[in-house]
């Protein structure tokens, strides 16, 4: 049995940041990913046949000039050429079946009474809903901040912790605001795991976790067996949970509060031709159907425009889908050229998270566990890239002893 340094589970943006890390430092990496694609939310779908060249994100779909850890890799990957600008488009709201401006929603003169209090008004303990609905007054956050904020992470925000959301972050001006890849975001994750010191096996789910003196086991589900001296979880909590019970249950116990959502995602892409809608960078509606539509419109391509959406679960089969889609977009549904589906989950995390995090560091501080992926300290790519940095220069520190 060929045993290694470390072994890092997942091979979301998480993972792979971390196993990049690890690699750099000549530890002998092995990341294990369930699907036959790594990347996780990380999903940009290039389409075949006569939309060849096209692509449209499923999942995560922007990059800041803010996120100076995901660019350093970027960097160390040399892809930073591959980075394009996304042009300047609006978002709209849907209102009945409408689009309108987001402006054209907001109470002014409620804005107007309230939103001085954003100068003293802390947002630690507060949630989205009972920080922003007394920044911004009651009227405009149910009929504009909430539909927005629920866009943004893909279920209802109202309970988010609101200081886990728009971080202020230093900016590398050399670098456009926002960006996108030539290919897709997907070129980050898909660039890390081509790396000639990162091995990576796909299509294998772990079962088992044993942790020995000096040792951790990890036990896939055709019954291999892999051996190394340090342990990374980049799974979504309830399943990290699932995997620490037996050798870490106080960590297991602290992860298994951690509840998750479910997004149904469906991307179509459109001959440009067959479209009145006027270019967007997204579509935010105020009815329960969906959370969200992101926009290819960004990067302009000449034959076709792609839109994903963002679906709550469990309310539509395929069919209503397609023509909700339809309807939205205003083209009929025989002209929904490609279609593509994917379930991503992300965490919905509440007030009082902070702790609950405190506790499981404290609980795997002076371990050789590693945890990470988007549920310590924030949904943003930047927090997840931050967060395997952090557990990485902690097992440095263990290495040193």
């Amino acid at each position: 049995m060929r045993r290694y340094d470390i072994i890092i589970i997942g091979a979301g943006i998480s993972g792979l940041s971390l196993a990049h890390y690890c690699a750099g430092e000549g530890l002998k990496t092995l990341v294990i990913e369930k699907s036959e694609k790594v990347g996780g939310t990380f999903h940009s779908h290039r389409f075949e046949n006569e939309a060849k060249g096209f692509w449209i994100e499923l999942g995560a779909h922007t990059c800041y000039n803010s996120y100076r850890n995901l660019l350093e890799i970027i960097e160390d990957c040399r892809i930073l050429d591959r980075l394009i600008k996304r042009e300047k488009v609006g978002f709209k709201m849907l209102v009945d079946n409408k689009l309108k401006s987001i402006p054209s929603q907001l109470n002014f003169a409620e804005l107007f009474f309230t939103a001085p209090r954003m100068l003293t008004l802390k947002k630690g303990g507060q949630s989205v809903e009972s920080y922003y609905s007394r920044i911004v007054g009651r009227h405009n956050f149910e009929r504009v901040l909430a539909p927005a904020f629920n866009a943004v992470i893909s279920q209802r925000a109202n309970d988010f912790p609101a200081d886990m959301l728009f971080k202020k972050r230093e900016r590398r001006k050399e670098i456009m605001k926002k960006f996108t890849l030539t290919d897709g975001i997907q070129t980050i994750t898909d660039s890390i795991a081509s790396q000639e010191n990162i091995q990576l096996i796909k299509g294998k789910d772990v079962q088992a976790i044993k942790s020995g003196d000096d040792f951790f086991k990890v036990t896939t589900a055709d019954g291999t067996n892999y051996e190394s001296l340090n342990l990374a979880l980049a799974t979504p909590a309830p399943i990290t949970a699932q995997l620490l019970q037996i050798s870490f249950p106080e960590v297991a116990q602290q992860l298994s509060q951690i509840r998750m959502a479910t997004v149904e995602s469906l991307g179509v892409a459109v001959k440009k031709d067959m479209l009145s809608l006027e270019r967007v960078a997204g579509i935010i509606p105020t009815d329960n159907g969906f959370y969200s539509v992101v926009s290819r419109d960004i990067v302009r391509h000449n034959n076709y425009r792609g839109f994903t959406f963002h679906f709550r679960p469990g309310l539509m089969d395929h069919e209503t889908k397609l023509n909700r889609i339809s309807q939205v977009l205003g083209v009929q549904r025989n002209r929904l050229d490609h279609l593509i589906t994917k379930e991503n989950f992300v965490p919905s995390l509440r007030v009082g998270h902070d702790k609950l995090i405190n506790e499981v560091d404290r609980l795997i501080a002076g371990k050789r566990l590693l945890l990470t992926g988007n549920y310590f300290s924030g949904m943003a790519i930047e927090d997840c890239v931050s967060r395997s940095l952090k557990e990485f220069s902690r097992l440095k520190g263990l290495i040193k002893v």
